[in-house]
């Protein structure tokens, strides 16, 4: 999909407590800054969430804006069908939020589970990732998968860095237009704390990324 520049851009950012989603999600935002976009609106849910407690943010923003205002961004939420992109840190989080999906929708999905309450108290049973990828496929064809979890804890020892190398795996969807690579770097080396790290995270998750996704 070519985006223009009066576009409004949708991502969904998805996972639990504790992962990373609203660090990503900001990144994300300031990256938009750096790289001149006009508008960006975002919100966060996650007023109640508790460690491993499912939550999720939104982040839209415009590269340019139209003259009719009313075609411009004016509220922070994604409507129902409207997301451009999902990016999922826990894969049963892509079902929890898939009514913002439709055929237009590219899901970047970390394969590292955590499951919930009721599933480990035997309660309930956590979906394959085959049972996921069926019921996302009622949306879209455009689902990828990578086990970033796997990848930080190889990598650097640590879980930590999953959802920089999830930022990484999306930008090679090309489904956040108009921000490049260099802006990501910039708001890491500002931001972040161990900057080497999350840098080496972010060119691991777009090399992967470029590998799994090529040009679909």
């Amino acid at each position: 999909m070519n985006f223009n520049e009066k576009d409004i851009v949708n991502i969904i950012i998805a996972g639990t407590a504790g992962q990373g989603v609203i660090t990503l999600k900001r990144l994300i935002e300031f990256a938009a800054q750096k790289a001149g976009i006009r508008r960006c609106f975002g919100t966060e849910h996650h007023g109640l969430a508790q460690r491993e407690g499912a939550i999720v943010s939104h982040t839209r923003y415009q590269k340019e804006l139209n003259k009719d205002e009313r075609k411009n961004i004016q509220s922070p939420l994604i409507s129902y069908g409207y997301a451009d992109l999902y990016i999922c840190i826990e894969p049963v989080e892509a079902l929890r939020h898939g009514l913002f999906a439709s055929s237009k929708t590219t899901f970047t999905i970390n394969t590292h589970s955590i499951p919930g309450v009721m599933i480990t108290a035997g309660l309930e049973e956590y979906p394959t990732l085959k049972t996921i990828k069926e019921k996302l496929t009622q949306y879209t064809d455009q689902i990828f998968f990578l086990d970033a979890t796997k990848l930080s804890l190889s990598t650097f020892n640590s879980n930590k860095y999953a959802n920089i190398i999830m930022l990484g795996f999306a930008v090679a969807t090309r489904k956040i237009p108009f921000i490049q690579i260099q802006n990501y770097e910039e708001v890491i080396k500002e931001r972040l704390r161990e900057p080497e790290n999350n840098l080496k995270a972010l060119h691991l998750g777009l090399e992967n990324g470029r590998k799994i996704i090529g040009d679909y």
